[in-house]
C-alpha cells in the first residue's frame, strides 16, 4: 500500500487532477484524509464528466463498508532523471558559484519552496520548488536535494483550469439573476466583471487545481542544468525561478551556444560570423560555373561584437535544420563513418521519423514515418520545395554504445532519448551511471554538430555540399569533382585552419 500511494503521490494526470496525497483526497472526495486510505491509490479521473459518479460512488464504498474498489489498469511511462525516455532542455550557467554552496542553495530553495494555491488567492497559478519525483513533498533537506555534486529539484505548477463552457453558463445564469433582482433589462460593464469574478471565486472552491512537476537535475562541477520538459511556458517560468532562487543566470542551448563550445580555429570563428542559410541557388551556380568561385565578404568582428547575443541565437537557429539534413545526405552520399575525437568513428542515420518544415510559411510542414524515411520520395520532394528537417530520429552507433534521440533542430534540444541500459541495481549507482551516460549522448551530439560546423563553414560547403543537395534533391548525378571533394572531407582549395 505504502508502495501504491507514493507511486500516486507522483503522478501527474493531464486533467488537473494530482491525488492520493492525503490532503488532497479530503479536498476531492470531502472525507477525513485517514478515512481515504482505504480507497487505495488507483482513482484515476479522465474526463470531467466521469468526476461525479466517480466521486460518488467513492463515497459510498468509504462510508458504508470501507472496501477497496479496484484500480484501473494503466500503463506507466516514467520520464524524467532517473528513469524511462528521455527529454530535456539544456541550460548553462552563467557566473560563479558561491561559497558554501550547499548551505546557501538549499536555503534558497526553502525559501521558493512551492505553496499551494488556496481558492481565495487572487492568483490563478502557483509556482515553486519540490523535492524531485515527489510533488506533494515540500520539506526539502540536503539528503533530498544533493546527491554527490548534483542538485536535484522538482519544479511544481499548479494553474486554476475552470472549463471554459461551465464558467459561461454560470456567468450568464447569475446575470439573469441579477437582472430579476434589479428589475433592470442590462447590466454595466463593472457590474458583468463583479459578476464573473465572484463566480470563478465559487468555482475554485469546488475545483482542484492542475499540477505538473518538472525533474531538474543539476550538475555543479560543470554548470550544467537538465530541465527535463519541452514546454515554452514552463522552460521561461522554471528560468526565471531559477535566476531568483539562486542568483545565477541561466542560458538555454540552442545551434548558436553549442557552436560556442565546438572549439573552432579563428579562421572558422569569423566565418561563422557571417553565416547564411542554405542557398538552392548558390549550389546551381557552382554547378553551372566549374571550378569558379564568387568572392566571399570578408569577416567583420567589429560588426559581430556589437550584436545582441539573443539577436545571434535567434537568426542561427537554421543551422538546427542543416545540422540535421548534413547527417541524412551524408549518410546517403558519403555513407562513412564520422570520426570524433577523443570519442571515437560513430554511425549516424536518420530513423522512425522525419519532419520537414519551410522557413518561409512554418505552416508548410511535411511528417514521414516509417523504418527509413530519409529514403521515401515524400522527404526528397520536400527538401526539394526547400522544406529542411525541423525534427528528426536520429541513431547513433559507436563501437562502446548505441543511442538514439529526437532531435528538435531549431533548440538544440533532446526528446524521446534513449541510452543503453544501466546494470547497477544500486539506486544512487543507478543514477550516476545514468547521468554518465546521459552525458555522453551530449558530448556525441555536439561532436557531430561540430563536425558539421567545420565543413558548414569551410570552403567545401560552398563547392561541394550545396551542389551536392542541389543534385541529390533533383535526384540528378552528383559530378565526379563534388563527389571526390565530399569523400576527402576537403575542399581542392581549402587551406588548414589557423588557430
Amino acid at each position: 500500500m505504502h508502495h501504491a500511494r507514493a507511486t500516486a503521490d507522483r503522478a501527474v494526470f493531464g486533467v488537473g487532477l494530482v491525488f492520493a496525497a492525503p490532503e488532497v483526497d479530503e479536498q476531492l472526495f470531502g472525507l477525513a484524509a485517514e478515512r481515504t486510505h482505504d480507497l487505495g491509490a488507483g482513482f484515476l479521473f479522465l474526463a470531467q464528466g466521469e468526476r461525479k459518479n466517480a466521486i460518488k460512488s467513492a463515497r459510498s464504498s468509504a462510508e458504508s463498508h470501507g472496501a477497496k474498489p479496484a484500480a484501473p489498469k494503466r500503463k506507466e511511462h516514467s520520464l524524467g532523471a532517473r528513469g524511462g525516455t528521455l527529454t530535456f532542455t539544456r541550460f548553462f550557467t552563467q557566473g560563479a558559484l558561491p561559497k558554501d554552496v550547499r548551505r546557501k542553495f538549499l536555503e534558497a530553495a526553502k525559501l521558493r519552496v512551492f505553496e499551494p494555491l488556496k481558492p481565495e488567492d487572487e492568483a490563478l497559478e502557483a509556482t515553486g520548488w519540490c523535492v524531485m519525483e515527489r510533488p506533494f513533498d515540500l520539506e526539502i533537506d540536503a539528503a533530498k536535494m544533493f546527491h554527490d555534486n548534483f542538485v536535484l529539484l522538482g519544479f511544481r505548477v499548479d494553474r486554476y483550469r475552470i472549463p471554459g463552457a461551465l464558467l459561461k453558463s454560470q456567468i450568464g445564469d447569475e446575470e439573469q439573476r441579477q437582472l430579476a433582482r434589479g428589475k433592470k433589462t442590462k447590466l454595466g460593464r463593472n457590474e458583468k466583471l463583479e459578476i464573473k469574478a465572484r463566480v470563478v471565486m465559487r468555482l475554485r472552491k469546488k475545483v482542484i487545481p492542475t499540477s505538473k512537476a518538472i525533474d531538474l537535475c543539476w550538475h555543479l562541477d560543470s554548470g550544467t542544468v537538465l530541465f527535463f520538459g519541452h514546454s515554452k511556458r514552463m522552460i521561461l517560468d522554471f528560468a526565471a525561478l531559477f535566476e531568483k532562487s539562486f542568483g545565477i543566470a541561466l542560458l538555454e542551448d540552442s545551434p548558436y551556444v553549442a557552436a560556442t563550445r565546438a572549439e573552432l580555429p579563428r579562421e572558422l570563428e569569423r566565418a561563422f560570423k557571417q553565416i547564411e542559410p542554405l542557398s538552392f541557388s548558390s549550389g546551381r551556380k557552382r554547378l553551372g560555373k566549374a571550378g569558379k568561385s564568387e568572392p566571399e565578404p570578408e569577416a567583420s568582428d567589429a560588426a559581430a561584437g556589437e550584436e545582441d547575443l539573443l539577436e545571434r541565437v535567434e537568426s542561427t537557429r537554421f543551422l538546427g535544420s542543416e545540422f540535421l539534413l548534413w547527417l541524412w545526405l551524408r549518410a546517403e552520399i558519403v555513407n562513412k563513418p564520422i570520426p570524433l575525437p577523443e570519442l571515437g568513428d560513430f554511425e549516424v542515420w536518420l530513423d522512425n521519423q522525419l519532419t520537414l518544415q519551410s522557413d518561409i510559411d512554418p505552416n508548410e510542414r511535411v511528417t514521414v514515418r516509417g523504418a527509413a524515411p530519409s529514403g521515401s520520395p515524400e522527404a526528397r520532394e520536400a527538401v526539394r520545395a526547400q522544406k529542411y528537417p525541423v525534427r528528426a530520429r536520429i541513431a547513433i552507433r559507436n563501437e562502446e554504445r548505441d543511442f538514439a534521440c529526437v532531435l528538435v533542430a531549431h533548440r538544440y534540444a533532446v526528446a524521446s532519448g534513449k541510452i543503453p541500459a544501466v546494470l547497477t541495481k544500486d539506486t544512487d549507482d543507478a543514477f550516476q551511471e545514468r547521468m554518465t551516460l546521459v552525458e555522453r549522448l551530449s558530448q556525441s551530439l555536439d561532436g557531430l554538430y561540430a563536425a558539421f560546423l567545420r565543413d558548414r563553414l569551410s570552403a567545401l560547403w560552398k563547392e561541394a555540399w550545396e551542389p551536392a543537395i542541389v543534385c541529390w534533391a533533383d535526384d540528378e548525378p552528383i559530378p565526379t569533382d563534388v563527389l571526390a571533394a565530399l569523400m576527402a572531407g576537403k575542399s581542392s582549395r581549402s587551406k588548414k585552419p589557423k588557430r
